[in-house]
């Protein structure tokens, strides 16, 4: 299975910016899908995959937004989890079981944390992620 879906993704997470300052996370998640969703439907050229391909982008349950790319008979799958603000262990500790339900629904996740992070819990989650990549690739992308 190529990592072409992965890089393309990752590619994609990192050039995103808000189109504004938003006071609520669901503001930002909402700017970054509307983003994915142009970006996928739009303008294909954003992509490495030279081949005829069909994307889905679905809303999950734990999961931020979850994308599947079908070329052929191979298909990728991918999911990013969204968090602005991990300033609370509550909210790590949430954050620690989106990634646990949706780590083997998915071949690779991205998990974007923006604005402020506690340096403590920034190397909890540093510390779970390095014990959850010996299983699956997760990378965390900061903004």
């Amino acid at each position: 299975m190529s990592d072409a879906l992965y890089q393309d993704v990752l590619k994609l997470v990192q050039s995103w910016t808000p189109r504004k300052v938003y006071h609520t996370e669901s503001r930002y998640l909402d700017d970054l899908k509307s983003f994915v969703e142009s970006k996928f439907t739009s303008r294909r050229d954003f992509f490495s995959s030279p081949r005829r391909t069909s994307y889905t982008i679905t809303d999950g349950q734990s999961l931020n937004i979850g994308i599947s790319r079908k070329q052929g008979q191979d298909v990728e799958s991918l999911g990013i989890i969204f968090r602005k603000d991990l300033q609370q262990l509550a909210a790590l500790k949430r954050l620690i079981d989106q990634i646990e339900q949706e780590e083997g629904k998915y071949q690779n996740l991205v998990v974007l944390l923006m604005g402020e992070t506690n340096s403590e819990l920034r190397e909890k989650l540093d510390a779970f992620l390095a014990r959850m990549n010996q299983k699956n690739k997760i990378t965390l992308i900061e903004k």
